[in-house]
């Protein structure tokens, strides 16, 4: 039962992908063919709603010391390049960060706002597939794996 559980919510990922971010035969986001529809809309959106706080190259808040606190004591937005831990995350984390906005304690953490009532989800998708672009394949194939194992559990 699981399995096809499991088997249905792919096929509405895929769906909902379908005009946006490809997905590979397990359901998750690939990042983005440079010059391709999804990468020309993931990165209009990365620019627009995620640069001024993650860096226009997604190296983070504070680049100096991207995974400091600063003077007030607060953690910044982290980098979503190969030097953060983004790609630690699985997918469907990574879409519900976009779309409900940051989770970490707002005491240690400079909050995210949440972007589901601003971006549509193919933008949403299309901004993690352009994010995966900043990743090394290292990392892309350990994100992949991740998400696969965890929406088996």
């Amino acid at each position: 039962m699981r399995f096809v559980l499991f088997g249905v919510v792919m096929m509405l990922v895929s769906a909902a992908c379908s005009s946006a971010a490809d997905t590979d035969s397990q359901g998750v986001i690939a990042p983005a063919a440079a010059g391709s529809e999804t990468y020309v809309l993931g990165q209009s959106v990365y620019e627009t709603q995620c640069a001024s706080c993650h860096g226009i190259e997604g190296e983070g808040q504070f680049p100096d010391a991207p995974l400091e606190p600063d003077i007030s004591g607060l953690y910044g937005a982290p980098p979503h390049d190969e030097t953060g831990h983004t790609w630690h995350h699985d997918d469907d984390l990574l879409l519900r960060y976009v779309r409900e906005g940051g989770m970490g304690d707002p005491s240690r953490f400079y909050p995210m706002p949440a972007l589901g009532d601003v971006l549509t989800d193919e933008e949403i998708f299309a901004v993690i597939a352009y994010i995966k672009t900043m990743w090394t394949q290292e990392q892309i194939d350990a994100q992949r794996e991740r998400t696969i194992a965890i929406r088996e559990q």
